[in-house]
């Protein structure tokens, strides 16, 4: 490892682990905080509700969102908390016809809404029509709906859907990602996509709204006559804090019950802090590097900045070869992640490929050497870089990274000094998150560092890396990660949309990863922990997903929010907190998946942000 590189982070280090020790040395675990009528309230602290500008569950974009519809609805077909398989929502079975045409879902007929009304094949005929033909509505999930050609309730509890493609997605039907509406409620609305959240609409999950601060919190109250069973508190509360130590101190303070997304140097401290458990599990994010591999049209149109020679695998190869995953997890993250592959994290078993043999591009920066010599890469210019054959131009890249995140700092200082090994400079240049996303979207870069929340189904990551992906017109687009183009990729990812045997599909998955680990459009250097800890001298029952080491937070539905218990049945002495995320996370089912539909809706859709979008 590179001394400068080493001092850079030690610097840092001590500086946050400073900061981090007085925030917490001040802020002593508190007894019962004031309660409102003597309620079990349980208090999660957050931060990022001032993006959310509304509820309205069929046009969640945020994660936020998403944690607030697992909480007051239920879909159609979970992802299941043992280990993200589809599982019974408000459909109890659902099966296909022979051809993979038409599909049943027969519903639970105990299930109904808050008001007490049942929930019934027609509401969800209601909601997938909705999602077909209101534009807004239909530009967040026409990945799905585009290809339905027919949808109709049989009777109150039976729905069938017919679809013109066959599809992997009708066996769990986006999962979280759409929940169904009440028709006697929002058949009534103008317009649903204006909804933003109105406290006491029908719900069928365990809470309903209660109110809606924007950009503060966010105050559920709890179902007592959910379908499902109720919880074991009365109130859920949101509330946003402007800092991760804000909520940590809030934590200690006895202000909040649960807080996520801790660093290391919070965790370990909270660690040792009676009253306080922490938990920690492998997360679906993962951090990347993403090169400019050509920003194009789909017509072959190039536009934007980018280095030419990032446009060669081995250029782009030879820079993975220089990166010690190892290391980085070691020193920017403190053991709290995995070293990264590909876009699906090991977190999902199977469908997770890993490099083995020959496959592996290991830190090697002699092999990084030889695979420049070998592509032509052999001479340098005055100043010792290497040159571009093609256009004279010396290997010298920008490197853009957020400047809010202290782990990327810490990360650019080991890459320019590993790739200075390979005789190419890297001009590190900090960034805000927003101008960094536009100069990417508009191909105005060479090598971005990112984040990204993989979701429920693989195809709807690594169709980012498609060819479809890259714009109509030379314009900025957020539809593509790297401007990546493979016809055998395009070719794979084709075939797997159409293979109905779920370990075939699962093959053909892992066949496009290891495609993409060799091209190397991006290098995903690690797969962070969820990182969270919550005050157990006052709950006590937060369940994981996965059930084995997984996360409180972020998960796939609620049920680390659902299994919460007041401790010692201490009742109102609870401020509480729990988080549960909406996010989206890979597994396959044995289907196809369409992602591709007719209509360009998938294209459309993506092009708002999502539930799991890149930060």
């Amino acid at each position: 490892m590179a001394e400068k590189a080493q001092r850079s982070f030690l610097k840092r280090a001590a500086a946050a682990s400073v900061a981090g020790g007085v925030a917490l040395s001040l802020a002593p675990v508190s007894g019962a905080v004031a309660q409102s009528g003597g309620k079990d309230t349980l208090i999660v602290g957050t931060s990022g509700l001032s993006n959310i500008p509304h509820l309205n569950p069929l046009d969640s974009g945020w994660l936020l969102q998403g944690e607030i519809n697992n909480l007051m609805y239920t879909p159609m077909i979970r992802w299941s908390q043992e280990d993200f398989s589809p599982a019974p929502g408000i459909a109890q079975e659902w099966e296909s016809s022979e051809d993979g045409l038409t599909w049943t879902y027969r519903l639970n007929p105990d299930a109904t809404w808050s008001d007490g009304e049942p929930i019934t094949a027609e509401d969800a005929k209601f909601t997938y029509d909705l999602l077909r033909e209101n534009p807004v509505l239909n530009s967040r999930h026409g990945d799905l709906v585009n290809n339905f050609t027919d949808v109709r309730a049989e009777d109150d509890h039976t729905l069938v859907i017919e679809i013109d493609e066959p599809s992997a997605m009708m066996n769990h039907l986006k999962g979280v990602s759409i929940m169904i509406m009440p028709e006697h409620v929002w058949g009534e609305l103008d317009d649903p996509a204006t909804y933003a959240g109105d406290p006491d609409q029908p719900t069928s999950g365990p809470f309903r709204l209660n109110e809606y601060r924007e950009g503060e919190r966010i105050t559920l109250t709890a179902n007592e006559d959910y379908w499902e069973g109720p919880v074991d508190y009365d109130e859920f509360v949101l509330q946003d804090y402007q800092t991760p130590e804000a909520m940590v101190q809030a934590l200690q303070a006895g202000e909040v019950d649960l807080v996520g997304g801790l660093n290391p140097q919070q965790y370990e401290a909270l660690e040792s802090r009676e009253g306080i458990t922490t938990s920690t599990g492998p997360g679906r994010r993962m951090q990347s590097l993403t090169f400019n591999a050509g920003a194009r049209t789909q017509g072959g149109e190039e536009f934007g900045d980018g280095h030419p020679a990032l446009t060669d695998p081995a250029v782009r190869r030879a820079i993975a070869h220089a990166v010690d995953k190892e290391r980085i997890v070691e020193v920017a993250t403190g053991g709290f992640a995995l070293p990264g592959v590909s876009y699906v994290p090991p977190i999902f078993g199977d469908l997770s490929w890993e490099p083995t043999g020959d496959d592996l591009i290991a830190a090697d920066v002699e092999a990084g050497n030889r695979l420049l010599d070998e592509a032509g890469y052999d001479e340098r210019d005055s100043a010792g870089l290497r040159v571009d054959p093609e256009s004279g131009r010396p290997l010298e890249f920008r490197l853009f990274y957020h400047s809010d995140r202290p782990s990327y700092a810490i990360i650019q200082d080991f890459l320019v000094d590993w790739v200075a090994e390979l005789d190419i400079r890297l001009d590190a240049i900090a960034m805000d998150t927003t101008p960094l996303n536009e100069e990417q979207e508009a191909g105005n870069f060479d090598i971005a560092f990112g984040t990204w929340n993989a979701g429920p189904e693989p195809s709807e990551t690594l169709a980012y890396h498609t060819c479809a992906r890259l714009p109509e017109d030379a314009e900025p687009t957020d539809l593509t990660f790297a401007f990546y183009c493979n016809e055998e990729y395009d070719a794979l990812f084709e075939q797997q949309t159409a293979e109905t045997d779920l370990d075939t599909r699962a093959g053909l998955l892992r066949d496009m990863q290891q495609l993409l680990y060799q091209d190397a459009p991006a290098i995903v250097l690690y797969y962070e922990n969820q990182l969270e800890a919550y005050n157990s001298e006052r709950w006590s029952g937060f369940e994981t997903q996965p059930a084995a080491e997984g996360m409180i937070r972020e998960q796939q539905g609620a049920f680390g929010y659902r299994s919460a218990t007041p401790a010692d049945g201490s009742g109102g002495e609870a401020a509480g907190s729990g988080s549960d995320s909406g996010s989206a996370l890979p597994w396959v089912i044995g289907g196809v998946v369409l992602v591709a539909v007719a209509g360009g809706g998938f294209a459309l859709m993506q092009r708002r942000k999502t539930a799991d979008d890149r930060e």
